[in-house]
C-alpha cells in the first residue's frame, strides 16, 4: 500500500518505485527480494517524512506481511507493535489501517499456537472492519473466519458459532467459500456433541470441496465423518470414512488447492 505521490526527482518517488517492485516480488512469492526493497524504502521515508507518518506505518505493516511468511515472526511482531501506535494517533484507534494491522498481529500470534491473545485482536479488528467496510467486504470476513478458528481452537464452540453464523449469509453464494464456514461450523457443532448437524454440514460441504476439487478439505471432512460415526458405534461407516480420507488425502498432495478461501469470489474487495 503507498499513500503520497511524489516527482521523480524526490525522495518519495523513489520509496514508491520501491514499494512498486516489492509488490511485484510478492506476486513472485520472493519474500526475501521483497523485504529488502520495503526496508529500503521504510529508510527513505524515515528520513523525508520522519518515523511517526502515517505512509510509514503502512510500509511497516507490509513488511510484516513478508516476514510473516517468511517466518520470521518475531521480526514480524517487531515491525508491528512500531506501526500501531503511529496508526492509532495519526488517524484514530478505530481506523481501518488499524485493522490491518491488528489482523497481522493475530496471524502472528496463531502461528505461535498462541490463540488466547490472538481472539481479542481478532475481535477487535474484525469491528473496526465492519464499523468501516461493512459487514459483507471481504476483510471483514476474512478477519471473522480467522477469529472463529481461534476460538475453535480455545473450545468456544458456542462463540465461534455465532461468529460464523453471523456472516454465513454473506458467503452463501454460488461462488462464495461456503463450504469453508460450513466445515468450521461442524469442528464447532463437534464439540459440543451436536453430531446430527455435524455430520449434515460435513457431509454438504465434503461434496462441494470435491466438486472445487479442494481434496485437502475432502479429506478433513471425511474424517471428522469418520470420528462421528465411530463415536455413534457405526465402526463400518468410520472405516469407510477414513479410507475416503485417505484416497482424497493421497490427491491432495497431487493436485494441491490454493490456500486463500475466496478464491474467485464475487464478495466485495
Amino acid at each position: 500500500m503507498t499513500v503520497a505521490n511524489g516527482s521523480p526527482s524526490s525522495p518519495m518517488y523513489e520509496a514508491l518505485a520501491l514499494e512498486r517492485l516489492a509488490n511485484l516480488a510478492i506476486d513472485k512469492l520472493n519474500w526475501s527480494e521483497a523485504a529488502r526493497m520495503l526496508l529500503e524504502s521504510l529508510a527513505i521515508r524515515k528520513a523525508a517524512d520522519g518515523a511517526n507518518a502515517p505512509g510509514y506505518a503502512l510500509i511497516l505493516d507490509r513488511l510484516a506481511e513478508v516476514y510473516i511468511n517468511q517466518a520470521k515472526l518475531a521480526e514480524a511482531m517487531g515491525v508491528l507493535a512500531q506501526a500501531l501506535p503511529i496508526l492509532e494517533t495519526a488517524y484514530y484507534p478505530a481506523h481501518g489501517s488499524v485493522a490491518l494491522v491488528l489482523e497481522h498481529q493475530g496471524d502472528c500470534f496463531v502461528s505461535l499456537g498462541q490463540f488466547a491473545d490472538a481472539e481479542p485482536i481478532f475481535k477487535r479488528a474484525a469491528e473496526i472492519y465492519i464499523a468501516s467496510v461493512t459487514l459483507e467486504n471481504r476483510m471483514t470476513l476474512r478477519c471473522m473466519y480467522k477469529l472463529a478458528k481461534a476460538q475453535i481452537a480455545l473450545g468456544k464452540a458456542a462463540d465461534a458459532k455465532a461468529v460464523l453464523l453471523k456472516a454465513l449469509k454473506y458467503v452463501d453464494t454460488p461462488l462464495g467459500p461456503v463450504s469453508e464456514w460450513r466445515y468450521q461450523l461442524a469442528l464447532a457443532a463437534m464439540q459440543v456433541h451436536e453430531f446430527v448437524e455435524a455430520r449434515e454440514l460435513l457431509q454438504v460441504a465434503a461434496a462441494d470441496f470435491k466438486q472445487r476439487s479442494n481434496y485437502a478439505r475432502v479429506a478433513d471432512c471425511s474424517q471428522s465423518l469418520a470420528e462421528i460415526c465411530r463415536s455413534d458405534s457405526e465402526n463400518a461407516k468410520a472405516d469407510e470414512w477414513i479410507r475416503q480420507s485417505v484416497l482424497y488425502g493421497l490427491k491432495a498432495v497431487k493436485s494441491p488447492y490454493p490456500n486463500d478461501i475466496f478464491l474467485a469470489t464475487l464478495l466485495r474487495a
